[in-house]
């Protein structure tokens, strides 16, 4: 079997990234699959795991894509509006988009304390709304909302 060049292998992941970032926006977090990749693309499986170790790796594919979009439904004014505004985006049932992002965030979370991707998206919410909150204040927002995220799967 010939080996690929670093410039092919990019393309691919090129290609892969898009899939999972277009399934992502359409359906949702739980319709990012090995499966459902692997059959979309008509590769096997093994060939998806050599660019995603693991199913927390497909974060990597919406990185930089899809923070502008959650964060665009946030308001970062105060502690309260920015609560207020993540539990409306979170139970939007017209733009499932923040809803989606939130839901990838906490499965990875709850999975070893997520990828490096998550902890960075978490980081960088924290230190935008830091530049209006302070740096304490906006971590306990954040905690906050993600705390009401969490009691919402109670209440599902």
């Amino acid at each position: 079997m010939a080996r690929i060049t670093a410039e092919e292998k990019e393309q691919k992941k090129n290609q892969y990234d898009a899939l999972i970032f277009q399934i992502f926006t359409e359906e949702g977090w739980d319709a990012v699959t090995y499966d459902r990749l692997a059959k979309e693309l008509d590769i096997g499986k093994s060939s998806l795991q050599r660019y995603y170790p693991s199913n927390l790796f497909f974060a990597t594919a919406l990185q930089g894509k899809v923070f502008p979009l959650a964060i665009q439904k946030l308001d970062l004014s105060s502690k309260s509006a920015f609560i207020q505004s993540w539990l409306t985006a979170y139970h939007d049932e017209n733009d499932h988009i923040f809803h989606e992002v939130i839901r990838m965030l906490m499965a990875n979370i709850m999975n070893h304390g997520g990828a490096p991707a998550t902890k960075s998206a978490i980081g960088r919410l924290i230190a935008l709304l830091a530049q209006t909150l302070g740096e304490d204040d906006a971590k306990d927002a954040v905690i906050t909302a993600l705390g009401y995220t969490i009691y919402s799967y109670i209440e599902q």
